[in-house]
């Protein structure tokens, strides 16, 4: 076996995260970098970088001192050095940022995005650049997200007229609030995971609150993480139940039974394949650097100027027979 050529885009490059060629900023980083831009608290552990560069939410969720770190606003230029930067809304979650980096070379580095915002983290916002780099966690034909925040509300209350315990199934913290605050504003309570009530009381820091409570009460919905799914009967004492996935997931029907849940509701705080091509077209990029599970998807739609980035494929030394 032997590798492939390191991945690479004009004005980045790949090597366990993102490097902005002509600076030393990286971003989400999985190894530690003396300078790691942190696009969203589930895109990246701490992993030891010196200065992390991102929102107050986001060093407030990963548990990071801001006088320690570099904690910037959407929306408000600055320099590092002698580079240009701003940060700008991705609309992924609360405290999600893209990051425009100018050397003369205009980079956005957008990790996940979510163009209409569905949740805390508000719509999407684009700046003008010459290389855009997005994440395709999603990106394959059937990846189509039509519901809304408005669809785990009406899950929620339907659940409780009948008298059981709607329970929330998501795929991360970050999802959990949104679902939290959304069940919140439309009156209806909401208990959670220990994992989602420590992300409440640090995002509480940062000004932004989520009610969300610990215990599971009569009339309060629950919010559950699905990789701890196995506790979840603990936490619920034996009270009836319904469980509704919310996730990108939902899409995958295979996994859906599997899972045995009784409602999948198709809403992810990341793009689909429409929205995530139409926010690519928008950039007026000349050149798209694409990341995540589904990259090769997305690049082979986009043609010529698209570039899949990420850790160099394994290739083998004889052709298949």
């Amino acid at each position: 076996m032997k590798r492939a050529p390191r991945s690479s885009a004009a004005g980045v490059s790949w090597r366990d995260g993102v490097h902005v060629l002509g600076t030393a900023i990286w971003c989400d980083a999985r190894r530690a970098r003396a300078v790691c831009f942190v696009s969203a608290a589930d895109r990246t552990g701490r992993a030891g970088h010196g200065q992390l560069i991102a929102t107050a939410e986001t060093l407030a969720l990963l548990g990071a001192r801001q006088d320690a770190h570099l904690a910037a606003p959407t929306g408000r230029p600055f320099t590092l050095g002698t580079v240009r930067l701003e940060l700008v809304r991705s609309g992924h979650a609360v405290g999600a940022a893209a990051l425009l980096v100018d050397t003369g070379h205009r980079v956005l580095y957008a990790g996940a995005v979510d163009p209409a915002g569905g949740g805390l983290g508000g719509a999407a916002e684009l700046r003008r650049c010459d290389t855009l780099v997005v994440a395709a966690p999603y990106g394959a034909p059937h990846h189509r997200f039509p519901a809304t925040a408005g669809d785990v509300v009406d899950f929620a209350r339907a659940a409780l007229a009948a008298g059981a315990v709607p329970v929330v199934l998501v795929t991360s913290s970050l999802k959990a609030l949104d679902a939290a605050a959304a069940l919140a504003a439309a009156g209806v309570p909401c208990a959670g995971h220990r994992g989602v009530v420590e992300a409440a009381r640090r995002l509480a820091t940062a000004g932004v609150e989520v009610a969300v409570k610990r215990t599971v009460a009569r009339g309060r919905a629950l919010v559950w993480p699905l990789a701890d799914r196995a506790r979840l009967g603990a936490a619920l004492g034996g009270a009836r139940a319904r469980v509704a996935l919310a996730s990108g997931l939902a899409v995958e029907r295979e996994l859906v039974r599997e899972l045995g849940v009784d409602a999948a509701i198709p809403w992810s705080a990341a793009a689909d394949r429409a929205a995530l091509l139409a926010y690519v077209a928008r950039s007026g990029a000349r050149e798209i650097a694409i990341t995540g599970a589904h990259a090769d998807d997305v690049v082979a739609e986009l043609g010529g100027r698209a570039r899949r980035l990420g850790p160099p494929r394994q290739m083998a030394l004889f052709a298949a027979s």
